[in-house]
């Protein structure tokens, strides 16, 4: 049976799904309505359903009719902390609470992917495992949601050999496929910065050790790291996002934080800018008779897919899916995404969903409170990730 066909006549179901779950949005590791919304509509297909009460995630298991590879279809369940702004029908309910970067799309995608796959199951050459899976959004100090799955062996039993997903891109018209060869999203860490000087009356500056000074040329000499060490053609960002010290105008503080945020496309270069990063303010804040503290959180890894299994995907849409286009994407994106923590134990395949159409407010930026994605894209996704996930398995037998 044609993929097209079966992902036209359940449209209309799983967008009313992806209303529901937009409505009522739940935060990282609280996806318990999410989940079980989930749970309910894999029993009705009769796919195994494994849960872990360490997670809030959801892991389906659909074996073919004939043997072969594990193919791993992911999407993210979580919504961020933000109010929704919108004038839709299906509005967040939970307030403060709002599904803004598409992950409502990507669960109603992935339970189509696993309707149109249960439809087809002697077609399947192998084993699909869907992961429903929580904390994409990675709260302070605690592991993301794909972290967490892998410690709890979500890569075992049956083992994957395999993993693709998908994510919205508001750069991209509905009706399009973006892919990325090479690096295509950056990798995410944590910059805490504490500087320690020595406070005093803002009056007689030269009684004291001014840590806002220092602070200020930590601040300039670390961004010089990006300009002046590294090479241009390789992608650094490094931004400071906020800075505390301080209680009154004529007073020199103590101590100053600084907080900020660094994304590079590959480890070497992560790891080569860590050490720079901590050389460089050790020595600024001895060399002004301070110290400092700086702690370094590893988040998610730079994200590059598998070559091959691009190349499935584009040879399956250019030949069996006429009405979806495929765009190759020119440049990376510096975001981050935690997708990338199952990529260094699997190879993996990960493309943009584009949700665009002529309304600006479907053009603007993920994580906006007043984003609305086209529902229509919903359509080009279960039909690009169902087509993929036979071919992949096909080709891999």
């Amino acid at each position: 049976m044609n993929i097209s066909i079966i992902a036209k006549e359940i449209e209309k179901e799983i967008i009313a799904i992806r209303k529901t779950i937009h409505r009522f949005p739940e935060l990282a590791y609280e996806e318990y309505k999410t989940a079980e919304t989930i749970k309910n509509e894999l029993l009705k297909l009769g796919i195994e359903i494994i849960v872990n009460e360490n997670y809030t995630g959801v892991i389906g298991i659909l074996k073919g009719e004939q043997e072969g590879k594990t193919l791993a279809l992911r999407a993210d369940m979580d919504a961020l902390p933000i109010h929704e702004e919108t004038e839709l029908e299906y509005k967040s309910q939970n307030s403060g609470i709002m599904h803004a970067c598409g992950h409502d799309i990507h669960v109603a995608v992935l339970l189509g992917v696993a309707k149109i796959l249960s439809k087809l199951k002697s077609e399947i050459k192998g084993t699909v495992k869907f992961i429903f899976q929580p904390a994409e959004e990675r709260k302070k100090g605690i592991p993301s949601g794909a972290e967490t799955l892998i410690l709890n062996n979500v890569l075992e039993e049956p083992k994957v050999d395999a993993i693709a997903g998908l994510h919205c891109w508001p750069e991209l018209p509905y009706g399009t496929i973006g892919i990325k060869r090479g690096g295509m999203m950056a990798s995410s860490d944590t910059l805490n910065i504490k500087i320690k000087g020595k406070g005093g009356h803002a009056a007689h500056p030269h009684k004291c050790i001014d840590p806002i000074t220092i602070c200020g040329y930590i601040i300039t000499e670390v961004q010089s790291i990006v300009s002046r060490e590294i090479a241009p053609f390789d992608s650094v960002v490094i931004s400071f996002g906020k800075i505390s010290g301080g209680h009154a105008p004529n007073v020199i503080p103590n101590e100053v934080e600084l907080q900020g945020t660094m994304r590079t496309l590959n480890e070497r270069t992560r790891n080569l800018i860590h050490q720079k990063i901590r050389d460089r303010v050790t020595m600024i804040s001895r060399s002004y008779g301070g110290d400092a503290e700086i702690e370094i959180i590893k988040g998610s890894p730079s994200l590059t897919c598998d070559d091959n299994m691009i190349n499935i995907l584009e040879n399956v849409i250019n030949n069996q899916l006429t009405e979806t286009e495929i765009v190759n994407l020119k440049n990376p994106s510096m975001g981050a995404e935690d997708f990338a923590c199952y990529l260094q134990h699997v190879p993996g395949l990960f493309f943009r969903l584009g949700t665009a159409n002529e309304d600006e407010n479907s053009k603007i930026p993920l994580h906006n409170s007043k984003i609305i994605f086209d529902e229509r894209a919903i359509y080009h996704g279960m039909c690009a990730m169902s087509t993929f996930a036979l071919e992949y398995l096909e080709v891999n037998r």
